[in-house]
């Protein structure tokens, strides 16, 4: 089994997901893009950001990203 890397995605300083896989990040990613750019939200483009966690970064992988919880 191996072991992949793990991204969580923001949106200005609120986590909207967390431990995604590459291919979940890689999907969720382009489609936040695509809502922010096209929809009048609250949100920019830039407001957009995320964190890559390696999959040798310790622990078994399933980091929760500061701030409130997910749930």
């Amino acid at each position: 089994m191996t072991e992949e890397n793990l991204y969580h995605i923001y949106a200005k300083d609120q986590c909207l997901y967390n431990c995604l896989s590459e291919r979940e990040f890689n999907k969720k990613w382009e489609e936040l893009q695509r809502i922010v750019g096209l929809l009048k939200t609250d949100y920019r483009e830039e407001d957009l950001n995320y964190i890559k966690l390696s999959a040798n970064s310790g622990g078994n992988g399933k980091v929760e990203p500061p701030g409130d919880p997910s749930y």
